[in-house]
């Protein structure tokens, strides 16, 4: 195993720079979840030029590409997220958005790069696995449950897979370091939209209305009790309220209200205990006004829940080639949110952290940038989760 680790090392720096340029270029046209024609026309051409026949279309944008062993075996996925953020780059970068108003602000590019880099190492290598691997390159991660349409266009299978991997990049943490948690890394989200309807009229005769602000108000205070008197302290939950919209006039009482937020969650069967509890106060605290409450929900994504075999496999690995330094058992989860887990719901899998440094401006922000220092660890991870997992099916 260690003449293949070296050699999978030399072959990643080989091929490093043609990866990094890539990255760059994506990040210069950034598209929205749905919306990722040109990055999958990209990604389709450049694994043709690797000798790949990929399939496109998937779930819209989405493209799948196969290495074949031409041994029977397993199958093991490998996956990474297309689409960018509606969110304006500060970051002056020489190669920065070229799309005004768009970025990659969660380094969806790098996780690409990689894969395609993966992608590239990888065909020298059929020798020493049997089976095949699956590149999966995903639309819609950022809210759009682009895992979930994929699965359901028949992803994960013809050939059907044994398992799944993934990474994502994260700043804070500390930079090269491989972060590997069992059981639950990322939390689930639910976000939610209130919509309150009551019976406007002039602010100064507020008898005569049904007060919709009024009654939001209450409701939003009745919600945090969710977590203080719902959920126990050995749980996490997070819930919070972030849009309250109502009227346009400092003499009316408007007719309407709206109120947005989303509760996080790292227990997937409570996530229904909260939406219950959540419900009742909407629906009991209006009533309770005289107020026609309406809830309408866009499910993000369940908590990400690795299987505890497939996460010490790779934290395995990372001990192995990188030491105490270079490879953490997380002992929290973080309380963002990533759709990698409707995958994890079908097969098992993991997905782990690679840090990017702890004082990189966070995912999300207009200043955010992906270190491309980070690919080549990566790369590596992702290889050598396939190949080992592979070769655990070589005969005897």
């Amino acid at each position: 195993m260690q003449k293949i680790t070296l050699d999978l090392q030399n072959q990643i720096q080989s091929k490093l720079a043609e990866a990094v340029a890539l990255r760059h270029q994506i990040h210069q046209y950034p598209e929205l979840k749905y919306e990722e024609v040109k990055t999958a026309e990209l990604i389709t051409n450049t694994l043709k030029s690797y000798g790949y026949t990929p399939l496109t279309g998937i779930a819209k944008t989405g493209v799948v590409a196969v290495l074949d062993s031409g041994k029977p075996g397993k199958t093991v996925a490998l996956r990474a997220d297309m689409d960018a953020l509606p969110v304006t780059e500060t970051s002056g970068l020489t190669y920065a958005s070229q799309r005004p108003g768009l970025m990659h602000a969660c380094g969806h590019d790098g996780h690409v790069a990689t894969l395609l880099l993966v992608a590239n190492v990888l065909r020298d290598f059929t020798d020493h696995f049997t089976g095949k691997i699956k590149f999966i390159f995903q639309p819609a991660e950022e809210g759009g449950n682009g895992a979930a349409a994929m699965i359901a266009a028949g992803v994960l299978e013809n050939p059907h897979v044994d398992a799944i991997f993934g990474y994502h990049n994260l700043p804070t943490l500390k930079k090269n370091a491989v972060f590997v948690k069992p059981g639950c890394i990322m939390a689930g989200a639910i976000f939610f939209e209130i919509f309150l309807n009551g019976r406007g009229g002039h602010g100064a005769a507020p008898e005569l209305c049904i007060d919709p602000v009024y009654a939001g108000s209450q409701i939003i205070q009745s919600l945090q009790s969710i977590v203080s008197r719902t959920v126990s302290p050995f749980e996490t939950v997070v819930l919070s309220i972030t849009q309250f919209h109502a009227g346009n006039a400092n003499n009316v009482i408007p007719e309407t209200a709206m109120l947005g937020g989303s509760f996080r969650f790292t227990d997937n069967e409570l996530a229904n205990t909260i939406q219950t509890k959540l419900e009742k106060i909407v629906h009991g605290v209006a009533e309770s006004f005289g107020v026609k409450a309406k809830i309408e929900y866009v499910t993000v994504a369940p908590a990400t829940i690795n299987s505890t075999k497939e996460a010490d496999f790779i934290l395995a690995i990372a001990m192995e080639l990188y030491g105490d330094a270079g490879a953490i058992k997380m002992q929290r989860n973080i309380m963002a949110t990533e759709d990698f887990s409707f995958f994890l719901q079908k097969v098992p899998g993991c997905f782990f952290l690679v840090g990017t440094g702890e004082n990189n401006p966070y995912c999300h922000t207009p200043d955010f940038q992906f270190d491309d220092d980070i690919i080549p660890r990566a790369a590596e991870m992702l290889s050598q989760a396939a190949l080992r997992f592979l070769a655990s099916s070589l005969p005897s």
